[in-house]
């Protein structure tokens, strides 16, 4: 048996590849609603510089196949698995060490929240998006509810946790966020959206939570706990295949069935399957000293939150205005395609992975002046 390491490799190779999948996602939509909601900030020459996407103006503009062929197959479960693998992590403490650091966990998951807002406002096309409330924000608001439970009730909590997250469908979940959408819609902004369903996504953090806890807190069931998960997971898919229903992409908007997989049961047991069949495969060759690397995948994976607070940004100031220029030089609309979204998705990475390695954040945040202030200061 390998020893017990603090990261497992693979894990960061899976992270860093959902991380890009989930700006391939991201890149892919702005394109689809480019003329919707950011077009008209060059109104002024529609008429002039612009003509040629004037046509366009609040139109969706489509992807190409091979876009919707990759998002139908992974967009379902990849939008889910980042909380399996944080609820994973998080379970790596027993309970007595755990506790200690309740408050810095819960300071930290507010604030990453905190920040989330704060790029919306940077960001957003309106004030309705800007104030809306997407998965990575309910991620946050599970770790921090998984971190009160396993705190204060330990493993038994999490137990009882995870059998709740199983009935909420029975406990009219569902039907409560969707009056809660409509009250905010109406009543505050009719662009806001209640993006992040506690119905669709807490059972794959607590799923993620148990077997995480097992890894690191029962290391000599190892071996039996990922034959367990593997073979849960092929029968989760098998149910699916024959049960389900294909999930599918609108080729002018990529975020029309996000979530629809995963608004029934069957369709669940699917992603459920999917998520978990790779995140067992991957422990499984760590288990046989196969540690799955690649260091441009697992550099994402490690700094996993740098790279998705910076992403959109780069997009909306970037990428998107320049397109938009280099097309209305050459009298032709915005392009959408596969080749297009990767090599941007691509770059952007690049960018932010030189924007961290320059160290300009720890200046920019003062951080080199700590020490001097805490000299003369005091802390």
């Amino acid at each position: 048996m390998p020893p017990q390491d603090a990261r497992i490799t693979g894990l960061d190779l899976l992270r860093g590849l959902v991380i890009f999948m989930a700006v391939f996602e991201h890149y892919t939509g702005y394109l689809n609603y480019w003329y919707i909601d950011f077009f008209n900030r060059e109104h002024a020459l529609w008429d002039s510089f612009y003509l040629s996407h004037k046509a366009m103006a609040g139109q969706l503009l489509p992807m190409d196949h091979t876009t919707a062929q990759v998002s139908a197959w992974l967009i379902p479960w990849v939008s889910q698995i980042y909380l399996a693998l944080a609820a994973f992590n998080l379970s790596r403490r027993d309970q007595a060490s755990f506790r200690p650091q309740l408050g810095g966990k819960l300071v930290l998951f507010a604030s990453i929240i905190l920040v989330l807002y704060v790029e919306g406002l940077v960001i957003a096309p309106n004030f309705g998006e800007a104030i809306s409330f997407y998965p990575v924000m309910l991620w946050m608001c599970l770790l921090a509810l998984f971190s009160l439970v396993y705190a204060w009730f330990g493993i038994r909590g999490m137990l009882l946790l995870t059998l709740l997250s199983l009935l909420l469908d029975q406990l009219g979940v569902q039907d409560l966020l969707g009056h809660i959408d409509g009250w905010m819609k109406l009543h505050v902004h009719p662009d806001y959206e209640l993006d992040a369903r506690l119905d669709l996504f807490m059972a794959s953090g607590c799923f993620g939570f148990l077997y995480g806890w097992c890894w690191h807190q029962r290391p000599q069931w190892r071996d039996r706990l990922n034959a367990l998960v593997l073979t849960l997971s092929l029968l989760a898919l098998a149910v699916y295949l024959m049960f389900g229903e294909t999930s599918t992409v609108e080729l002018s908007d990529i975020y029309a069935n996000e979530h629809e997989l995963a608004m029934d049961m069957v369709g669940r047991a699917g992603i459920w399957g999917m998520e978990f069949l790779v995140i067992g495969a991957v422990l499984w060759l760590h288990q046989r000293n196969i540690r799955l690397c690649w260091r441009p995948l697992n550099w994402i994976g490690m700094y996993s939150l740098t790279v998705f607070i910076f992403h959109k940004s780069i997009f909306v100031h970037l990428w998107g205005p320049l397109l938009l220029w280099w097309t209305a030089r050459q009298g032709t609309i915005l392009p959408n395609n596969f080749g297009l979204i990767m090599a941007l998705s691509a770059t952007s990475v690049l960018l932010i992975y030189a924007f961290q390695r320059s160290g300009i954040i720890c200046h920019l945040m003062g951080m080199h002046q700590d020490r001097d202030w805490a000299r003369l200061y005091g802390k």
